[in-house]
Order: C-alpha cells, then structure tokens, then sequence
C-alpha cells in the first residue's frame, strides 16, 4: 500500500511541476515581442510600449503588432507550459517602404 501511495505522489508531482511559473513565462513571452522588435527596423525606430498582458507592441502612429498563443493539441487532463507567443498580425506595415 506505501509503494502505491508513495509512486502515485511521485507522478502527481512530475504534473504539479510541469507548468511554468508566471515570472518564467513572461520572461518567455517577453522574450518573443523583443526578438520581433529587433528584427523590423520601422518598429524599432518608431517602438512606444510593449503590452505584455494584452501581447501587443505598439508602434509608430497608432499600430500595433499582435500577437497570441500557437495553437497546440494538448492531451485531456495534462499540464504543461503555455504555448508559445507567436506574431499573428498588425494594424500598419511593419516594413519600410
């Protein structure tokens, strides 16, 4: 009865550990907008705020960069990290003309 107590805590642990704590997951999704930023000069040039709560850069006269979680399939019941941010769209042309 111990051994089955005791293999049934060690799995329900591997679970509760599995997902990552919010300072990490920001500094992930952090992480994504700054790498978009860098990489468009018209965005960098013209960068007001970065919105981690609503994943939104803003920039320029009144745009914003967009962007959301990947979609993933994810097993019934399972617990994991957040799906990564990823760029969807934006409100103004992000390149320079």
């Amino acid at each position: 009865m111990k051994k089955i107590i005791s293999i049934m805590l060690l799995l329900s642990m591997q679970t509760a550990f599995a997902a990552l704590s919010p300072k990490h997951q920001n500094m992930n999704d952090l992480n994504v907008m700054v790498s978009f930023v860098k990489k468009h000069d018209r965005v960098i040039s013209s960068l007001k705020s970065i919105d981690l709560r609503r994943k939104v850069v803003h920039f320029g006269n009144g745009c914003q960069a967009i962007f959301e979680r990947k979609r993933i399939r994810i097993r019934p019941g399972s617990v994991g990290p957040a799906a990564p941010l990823v760029f969807v769209h934006a409100t103004c042309d992000i390149y320079w003309h």
